[in-house]
C-alpha cells in the first residue's frame, strides 16, 4: 500500500470495484506527466521575460546632441531620474538625501569631476531640480545631459 500511490475514483457502473479504476496504473506515470507540464511551463516562463528587467528610460531627443565619449567611461559619474522620481546613481536606487554623500565617496576615485545626467523625458521639472541641487551640494558644478540625437532619414 505505501510502495503504490492508488488514485480512488467513485464509479457506479464498477460496482465492488468501483474504487479501484487507477489501482493497475504505476505512480511514475502521474509522477511523469507532472513532471512534463513543470517542464512545459519552465520554458514558457524562459521564452517570455518579465517585463520590468533593469531600466528603461525615454530620453529627451535632442537635433543639436554631441558625441561625449567621457560618458562611457568605467568611473565615469552617472545619475539617472526616472519618470516617477525615483534616482539611480551607479545602478543603484538611491534616496535624494543619500545622493551627495555618495557622490563625495566616488569624486575620491573618479578622475573626472564631471556629473551626467539621464533623465526620462515625461520626469517633472520639481525632481529634475531636486537632483540638480543634491549635485551641487555635492560640490560638483560640471553636469552634463545625456541625450538621444535624432535621426533624419532622407
Amino acid at each position: 500500500m505505501l510502495s503504490r500511490l492508488q488514485i480512488r475514483v467513485r464509479n457506479r457502473r464498477l460496482g465492488r470495484r468501483r474504487y479501484a479504476l487507477f489501482s493497475s496504473l504505476n505512480s511514475s506515470v502521474f509522477a511523469h506527466s507532472i513532471l512534463g507540464c513543470v517542464f512545459v511551463l519552465l520554458i514558457i516562463e524562459m521564452m517570455y521575460p518579465q517585463p520590468h528587467h533593469g531600466m528603461a528610460f525615454d530620453r529627451y531627443i535632442s537635433h543639436n546632441a554631441k558625441l561625449m565619449p567621457a560618458a562611457l567611461r568605467d568611473d565615469a559619474l552617472t545619475v539617472m531620474l526616472a519618470r516617477d522620481g525615483t534616482i539611480y546613481f551607479g545602478g543603484a536606487r538611491v534616496a535624494n538625501e543619500d545622493l551627495p554623500e555618495r557622490l563625495r565617496l566616488r569624486l575620491r576615485s573618479s578622475a573626472q569631476h564631471k556629473v551626467f545626467l539621464v533623465v526620462d523625458q515625461r520626469a517633472k521639472f520639481w525632481d529634475v531640480s531636486v537632483v540638480l541641487d543634491d549635485v551641487r551640494r555635492a560640490g560638483i558644478w560640471d553636469i552634463a545631459f545625456l541625450t538621444e540625437l535624432q535621426v533624419v532619414h532622407k
